[in-house]
């Protein structure tokens, strides 16, 4: 409900999906009046999440089974594509969910996952034994080797998860492995997580 932008941070991301040229059902999982409020304003369909779903603990995994647990049997029948949407993504737009969507079917995927890439290689990363001591996290030549030598590699910023129903339920979970992959800037990554990155957001939106 933080109001970023002009606008709570939901709404962004309630926009972008209503905006889509391929969404035709958009919903809203919460426990929160405030939130369900907003969402019902905004014409989603406002969906009340268990407490399980709202605890502490609960996984992105475990609010999309809940979700899932809340459509009709006709829905559920028709094996629909499920367009998860984290509202701490709000400069993923509809353009964006569409593209995803585009480059799947170009790819005959039936899974896609936004990534960005990554700047600094994960092959020259390194654990910390209990003893506190340096250890390679792959074979310990990566990590003396040329960046440019190395596999460029890219990480999910959260702001797009497409898969079928039947594929997260026979994964039991978000599929990854084999999804096509849906690259954007490391601007339009912004996943927010602090007040520095709302600081960050504000600034750029202040820019354009």
């Amino acid at each position: 409900m933080r109001v970023i932008m002009g606008k709570p941070l939901l709404s962004h991301t309630v926009q972008a999906a209503f905006e889509s040229e391929v969404v035709d059902a958009v919903y809203v999982s919460s426990d929160d009046e405030e939130i369900l409020g907003l969402a019902h304003a905004a014409g989603a369909v406002a969906l009340r999440r268990s407490a399980a779903a709202a605890s502490d603990m609960a996984t992105a995994t475990s609010v999309v089974f809940d979700f899932i647990s809340q459509l009709s049997p006709e829905l559920l029948e028709k094996d629909p594509f499920i367009v998860y949407l984290q509202p701490t993504s709000p400069l993923r737009t509809g353009a964006h969910i569409d593209g995803a969507f585009s480059s799947m079917a170009a790819r005959n995927g039936s899974t896609s996952l936004s990534v960005v890439l990554l700047r600094r290689s994960p092959y020259k990363s390194f654990l910390l034994t209990e003893a506190g001591f340096l250890q390679s996290l792959f074979d310990e030549s990566l990590s003396n080797a040329n960046r440019q030598a190395l596999l460029e590699t890219y990480y999910p910023n959260g702001a797009l998860y497409i898969f079928s129903l039947a594929d997260f339920m026979e994964k039991g979970g978000f599929p990854s492995n084999g999804s096509v992959p849906y690259i954007m800037s490391e601007k339009e990554s912004i996943d927010i997580d602090s007040e520095d990155d709302i600081a960050l957001l504000e600034s750029i939106w202040l820019q354009n």
